[in-house]
């Protein structure tokens, strides 16, 4: 049966973890909190990428009530040397006698080494407590670790009938000022937002989040384009701004081209005479890129679920009718040619933003 003061004390561990999403990707989110004869001593969280881990925190404020305590912690403590010291040697040293813990770290560098070696040190551990609550708040760097590749999620705002745009091309604006005010704070939590070319040449966004966030990694969230023939104008407001800009491009195309003044131009592999999307993701992870935001138009949306790698979408739906047979539409591309070959998603949740609908989805893999 769940231990329901553990459970309790862990879900604290997991609001603290939160405090860490503008600020430590492509680094997990980590809450620890000490508790000894029943009630809280300490606590931390990771803060920013590189910097000192959540346990540290904790332990810095428990300060001498740390021996003999308890310490929660949502990811298994780290036992080797990184950007800074093993944790796992800090709370040994602190005396603490019982370590409970939300979820292995799916690093194999590290993956059941830290539980291994406190329990070698006498430190009774628990593990396991709330561990899908854990891994679904750091669902961008499990999936980073098992597989290479960032968590891709996908903003989309239509009206009812599905149009992203008159007939004209015009877009602004579709969606509420709430909607609006929620993308901007998606945009802070991301690494990377990500369009296509026909975004960039008939919108010209800037895809800067509106909202400021202490201890972000400079240059971030990167702009990324896929401009596969390097047609961007120079003046194009994506390269405006503190904001690191990646240009993607074919390797060939990269080789030939004089202007580089624009951007920074990373080289991706092509199939069937366009961009390798896999390709750009792993680059752009092994770059350090965890989360991407998907802000393009229907041709990218449908070119990246076509390959199955989009992970999740945020989508705004406008209760207004655009109509129009030319009109863009959400998704297009070349489309299933039967329903029953339609591609399988679960609605996570429905909420108002202002006088909009906005549905969270997950893609089934």
């Amino acid at each position: 049966m769940p231990n329901r003061l553990h459970e309790s004390w862990m879900r604290e561990a997991l609001r603290l973890a939160a405090k860490g999403r503008f600020t430590v990707s492509p680094n997990p989110m980590v809450g620890a909190c000490g508790v000894k004869a029943g009630r809280k001593v300490g606590e931390g969280f990771h803060e920013k990428y590189g910097g000192p881990h959540a346990e540290i925190h904790a332990l810095r404020r428990m300060g001498k009530k740390s021996r003999g305590a308890t310490l929660y912690v949502t990811l298994e403590p780290c036992s080797t040397w990184g950007k800074t010291p093993p944790c796992v040697a800090a709370i040994v040293k602190a005396g603490i006698r019982h370590v409970v813990v939300g979820s292995y770290d799916p690093n194999p560098k590290n993956h059941g080494r830290g539980i291994q070696a406190l329990r070698k040190n006498s430190i009774k551990v628990t593990l396991g407590v709330l561990d899908k609550e854990v891994q679904k708040q750091n669902e961008s760097f499990f999936k980073l670790v098992k597989t290479g590749l960032p968590f891709v999620t996908v903003k989309m705002a239509q009206s009812l009938d599905g149009k992203i745009a008159a007939t004209n091309g015009s877009s602004r604006w579709i969606s509420s000022p709430p909607a609006r005010d929620f993308v901007h704070r998606l945009r802070a939590e991301q690494d990377a937002i990500l369009i296509g070319k026909n975004t960039l040449l008939k919108d010209n966004p800037k895809l800067s989040p509106r909202i400021k966030i202490k201890n972000t990694m400079p240059g971030k969230p990167w702009r990324i384009v896929m401009d596969s023939q390097l047609e961007a104008s120079p003046r194009a407001r994506i390269f405006q701004g503190d904001q690191l800009t990646l240009r993607a491009a074919s390797v060939k195309k990269i080789k030939s081209f004089k202007n580089k003044a624009q951007g920074i131009l990373l080289p991706v592999n092509e199939k069937k005479g366009r961009l390798d999307l896999k390709d750009l993701l792993k680059k752009c992870a092994a770059l350090g890129a965890a989360k991407i935001l998907v802000e393009g138009g229907g041709e990218t949306v449908w070119s990246l679920l076509n390959e199955g790698l989009v992970d999740k979408a945020y989508w705004i739906m406008a209760p207004k009718i655009i109509g129009g047979r030319r009109a863009k539409t959400s998704v297009e591309g070349e489309g299933v040619v039967n329903p029953n070959r339609a591609m399988p998603c679960t609605v996570e949740s429905v909420s108002k933003l202002g006088e909009d609908w906005l549905f969270e989805l997950k893609f089934k893999k």
